[in-house]
């Protein structure tokens, strides 16, 4: 197969391999676009793993139908008119079945089954239950204990006339013999992390389509928990000439490829596949002195890639490990994000809208010249109400100032006569001398003593931020991100200090025989292949971690 790809030898199933960083996304792009100019914009159906995978492509702008793009998941949930989902209502099934009750939330795709903690009596239960059943195993075969969760679950499911995610699969592969839509074309994005049951989904679908694409990389497959297995995106077999593997990497130097390649070779099963990295040497070492658990150290040798603008990313196998770092960020007033998690606000503390406590400080401080630059000016009604939406009215709004306040136009220019009706004369007069003739620090400091005591902790941090680092850190992206290794897959960034430590239960099956630490290898993997320049083996913090890269 070549960029002008045309899959026109009667064959269904072609198979595309992207290991990291050798722009699958792009690539499929270009399929997308190529068989909605074939076959018309309405007869192209793409599905993917994720919900962000399916922004990304959405966001490119192809020639399709937006809800011709979305998840499997949610394809057959349109397909079957939109049931009543159980797993919205755990609040429900708690209160009705205590002995199972569920933490709701689990199953999310940050962590892996080995490093998930399970907080109430259901949560393993169901975890086990959902893989075996996405893996298609005979329910006579199912362990005991979850034949018995399994079969209260049905009854109150029927009681109540609810179906779940698994459910939605199951009556797809059962009812929906053709993809929603009848494309002429079905293209699966990051099939890897399919599992046997939505596989069979997707298969089934494609006997009705002139061809699909299933893509993905199998040595990035993450999600074991949910069922999902190398042999299920890599069987059946299909002949050579209906594979296509990308193979030049536009992210991964020589360095980082080689150390990446000889750790991904040591799992059981894989797809042979010829790879290779950008040109570009790299680095790899290992930083000795500091650790997940003591972080400054780490944060201290990252200053210089830093100080050079370059993008550093921390990565952890579990999301604990990430409170240390998170904690020694904000002390020290460096901005940090993860992009790819949004919906994390503990790892996007900062925030981005309108609403977010740094857009607010950002809006009180629009007079200020050092801050907004050609933009600094008199408040609008818009940025007045923003910042004073989080402070105490007390001995500082004059009476009924904030229902004034909300009705002003948003352009509307805040001028010294209106102040002076909105606030109470003493604090008007302090306030606009602190703005006019004070230091950035000293307005940002007149702004905190009066923030609300439920908005003093959410505005403590983006003020460390300004002070410490200047009023651009709180306007352009940050260069520090920092995620698990699951929370990343599909990023990317400069630098990457990789911790090598895991769980007690990773280290389970790390040190089980057979494939079952193929899992960790991958994650690691992962892992690995997100930097551009350089990665930096952290120090393990005890013997529960893996020998990874020169280490």
């Amino acid at each position: 197969m070549t960029e002008s790809f045309k899959p026109d030898n009667g064959a269904v199933e072609y198979r595309i391999f992207g290991p990291p960083g050798t722009g699958k996304t792009t690539f499929l792009g270009r399929q997308i676009e190529h068989a909605a100019e074939r076959f018309g914009s309405e007869r192209v159906l793409v599905t993917s793993f994720t919900r962000a995978a399916a922004a990304e492509l959405v966001g490119r702008d192809l020639p399709v139908p937006r809800n011709h793009i979305g998840t499997l998941h949610a394809h057959c949930y349109r397909a079957l008119n939109s049931p009543e989902i159980a797993e919205l209502k755990i609040d429900e099934w708690n209160k009705d079945r205590p002995q199972y009750a569920l933490s709701g939330g689990k199953g999310s795709l940050d962590e892996s089954t080995v490093d998930q903690s399970y907080e109430k009596p259901g949560d393993e239960l169901f975890a086990h239950m959902h893989s075996l059943r996405a893996r298609m195993i005979n329910p006579e075969m199912w362990p005991p204990s979850i034949q018995a969760v399994a079969a209260q679950w049905r009854e109150w499911k029927a009681e109540n006339g609810l179906i779940d995610f698994t459910d939605m699969l199951e009556m797809a592969l059962a009812d929906i013999h053709v993809a929603p839509g009848d494309p002429s074309v079905l293209i699966a994005d990051e099939a890897q992390d399919f599992s046997k049951l939505q596989l069979s989904i997707i298969r089934q679908w494609g006997k009705h389509t002139e061809y699909m694409l299933v893509a993905g990389d199998e040595d990035q497959l993450l999600y074991g928990w949910c069922g999902c297995t190398v042999d299920a995106f890599l069987k059946p077999p299909v002949p050579e000439s209906q594979k296509r593997v990308l193979q030049q990497s536009f992210r991964v130097p020589r360095a980082v490829h080689a150390v990446a390649q000889k750790w991904i070779e040591t799992v059981t099963q894989r797809e042979p596949k010829e790879y290779l990295p950008r040109d570009c040497d790299g680095e790899v070492r290992v930083q000795h002195g500091g650790s997940w658990r003591n972080p400054e150290p780490i944060l201290a040798d990252a200053e210089k890639y830093l100080a050079k603008g370059k993008t550093v990313m921390f990565l952890t196998a579990c999301s604990y490990m990430l409170d240390p770092l998170k904690a020694a960020l904000r002390a020290a007033g460096m901005p940090f994000h993860n992009p790819y998690r949004k919906v994390r606000g503990d790892w996007n503390p900062l925030g981005r809208g309108e609403k977010s406590t740094a857009g607010r400080l950002l809006a009180f401080l629009r007079p200020r010249e050092e801050v907004w630059g050609e933009d600094a000016g008199e408040w609008t009604g818009e940025n007045l109400r923003r910042w004073v939406e989080i402070v105490k009215s007390d001995g500082l709004l004059a009476h009924g100032a904030k229902t004034r306040i909300a009705g002003l136009s948003p352009e509307a220019r805040v001028e010294i006569d209106l102040l002076a009706q909105l606030f109470e004369p003493e604090a008007a007069e302090r306030m606009i001398t602190v703005l006019s003739t004070g230091t950035v620090e000293d307005c940002v400091r007149w702004l905190l003593d009066r923030v609300l005591a439920a908005k003093k902790k959410a505005a403590e941090y983006p003020a460390a931020v300004l002070t410490k680092k200047g009023p651009r850190a709180l306007i352009d992206k940050p260069q520090i991100i920092l995620g698990t290794i699951h929370s990343v897959k599909g990023g990317q960034a400069d630098v990457v200090y990789l911790a090598p430590d895991l769980s007690r239960a990773g280290m389970v099956e790390w040190s089980a025989p057979g494939d079952r630490r193929d899992g960790v290898v991958r994650q690691m993997y992962v892992g690995m292949t997100r930097a551009r320049e350089s990665l930096v083996i952290c120090q393990p913090v005890s013997a529960w971690h893996v020998p990874v890269g020169v280490q």
